[in-house]
């Protein structure tokens, strides 16, 4: 095979968000994107809001069932809702058990730690504001698992990169 085609085929299956990837789709396909096929459904809500819940194996035996990542949307008016819903969920996450907050990167990140149990928890949640939707995508893991936390934090990575925003 030709040098040339085999690159171009390379890099067009490394381009492909949904490649090995489960496509989901939330509030009556207006929110659609990508998870690693690995990662588990594990709950789904419908209604004013939706939420799609994610479990993550790899971690840990004991910590196997902590590493998840939600998804959630609601439909707002305007970046006054989107502000608000964005608002409430930061606020929620002041109320959990040995709450510490982290350093964002952007405005548009939360990055914290919180015990769930006996185990602390890495949180690092992102908003997207896409055609009058809110959306909150949390990627939640075991704080001391370092090798899992690499590839589950590049998994919510590329979760967030294809996000509609």
């Amino acid at each position: 095979m030709n040098r040339l085609p085999r690159l171009f085929l390379t890099a067009l299956l490394l381009a492909s968000p949904a490649l090995g990837a489960t496509d989901v789709s939330m509030m009556g396909g207006a929110v659609r994107f990508a998870v690693p096929d690995h990662w588990l459904p594990i709950l789904q809500s419908e209604g004013e809001t939706e939420t799609q819940v994610f479990q993550v194996p790899g971690a840990s035996a004991a910590n196997a069932t902590l590493a998840r990542v939600s998804v959630t949307a609601q439909k707002v008016p305007n970046l006054n809702g989107f502000q608000q819903f964005a608002g409430n969920l930061r606020s929620h996450a002041t109320s959990l058990a040995e709450y510490a907050p982290g350093k964002a990167a952007s405005p548009t990140e939360n990055v914290y730690t919180a015990k769930e149990g006996a185990v602390t928890l890495q949180y690092f949640e992102r908003y997207f504001y896409s055609d009058g939707y809110a959306i909150q995508l949390r990627c939640i893991r075991p704080a001391d698992d370092a090798r899992f936390g690499a590839a589950f934090d590049k998994g919510c990575a590329d979760v967030a990169a294809h996000m509609p925003s």
